[in-house]
């Protein structure tokens, strides 16, 4: 089997990705732990287009943030283009991306795991677990969204633990000094460190209660990354579940030839979401990330993307150009 290509629109998706993550650790960095206590404007960008925080404050509160209407441009996209915001934009899942791709599993096994599952409806009982706490004013939200739940480990655990571990490094290769003569290590790290001091470390020590807790919490959402591929995005993300009911009405669709389908399960490898590309009129749209993997994957030209719109089809991505690939043939490990 052909090893993975990777498109032009794969390659923009990972440099969305990767710009997001930076931007949200950017803002926390400037808003909150650097001496400026600014809730509003940019501090608030991931929270305000978060559909799912929207929803939860009005249901709770009956009230609205003016902001937070930025949230309704996710659902728009999502109702154009299925759940881009899980795959393009959103830290956390990013982060749990780059963790599975951590794992060292077989292709014949991620073959078996990749795909739907009935276990993966478990998020939207998740979604109205939290809907209906919301209408009691209990905010699970807060603990289950991603973006507030990996704000929340990024204050209390990640970034205490970041500091305490930056102070200590430094602090030992200043006593210790070790070197060559005149040269000394603390020629490089002094600078280094004030740089650090100036630009990521707060101005005084930080503690938070219950920060090892919710350490351990988000180590292990990680360890079940590694465990099966992005398994918080499929199995518990209550916003991943909203944004999957609001792509079921997106005109965009996974379209298999089944003409040309040799049934390889190529496309599964390193699909996002578990949408099953590889079942020619069975895609599920509510479950794809729009990663547009499966179409890299596709070795013989049979994965293509198109519109429907008014009644008529639309190539938005035709497939790429494949090799020639005979039927039955083993998949290697990848």
């Amino acid at each position: 089997m052909s090893r993975r290509r990777r498109s032009k629109i794969t390659l923009l998706r990972r440099i969305s990705q990767g710009f997001f993550l930076f931007l949200f650790v950017a803002i926390f960095l400037r808003t909150t732990l650097i001496g400026e206590d600014d809730t509003s404007g940019l501090a608030s960008l991931f929270l305000d287009l978060d559909p799912l925080v929207l929803l939860t404050t009005f249901l709770a509160s009956g009230t609205i943030v003016k902001g937070m209407l930025l949230a309704l441009i996710t659902v728009a996209i999502t109702l154009l283009l299925g759940r881009v915001f899980c795959s393009w934009v959103c830290p956390l899942g990013t982060t749990f991306n780059l963790v599975s791709w951590l794992r060292r599993e077989p292709a014949k096994s991620r073959l078996r795991t990749g795909v739907w599952n009935r276990w993966m409806r478990s998020k939207y009982l998740v979604l109205i677990a939290v809907l209906a706490a919301a209408l009691t004013g209990l905010h699970l939200a807060g603990i289950l969204d991603p973006i507030p739940l990996f704000y929340r480990t990024m204050t209390t655990s990640i970034y205490p633990a970041f500091v305490w571990g930056t102070d200590t490094l430094f602090t030992w290769l200043y006593n210790w000094d070790p070197g060559i003569g005149a040269i000394r290590i603390t020629l490089l790290s002094e600078p280094v460190y004030a740089f650090l001091r100036a630009h990521a470390l707060p101005y005084d020590p930080i503690v938070f209660r219950g920060g090892v807790l919710v350490g351990l919490f988000f180590t292990g959402l990680a360890g079940l990354a590694l465990v099966r591929f992005r398994f918080w995005c499929r199995y518990i993300c209550p916003l991943g579940a909203l944004l999957g009911i609001c792509a079921k009405a997106m005109p965009l669709e996974v379209h298999n030839d089944p003409d040309l389908c040799i049934d390889c399960g190529a496309c599964v490898l390193d699909c996002h979401g578990g949408c099953d590309p590889h079942l020619p009129g069975k895609w599920k749209q509510e479950e794809c990330f729009v990663c547009f993997n499966c179409r890299d994957r596709c070795p013989v030209e049979a994965i293509s993307f198109r519109w429907r719109l008014l009644g008529r089809t639309h190539t938005l991505l035709p497939p790429l150009p494949g090799r020639a690939v005979k039927a039955g043939e083993e998949i290697a490990d990848a």
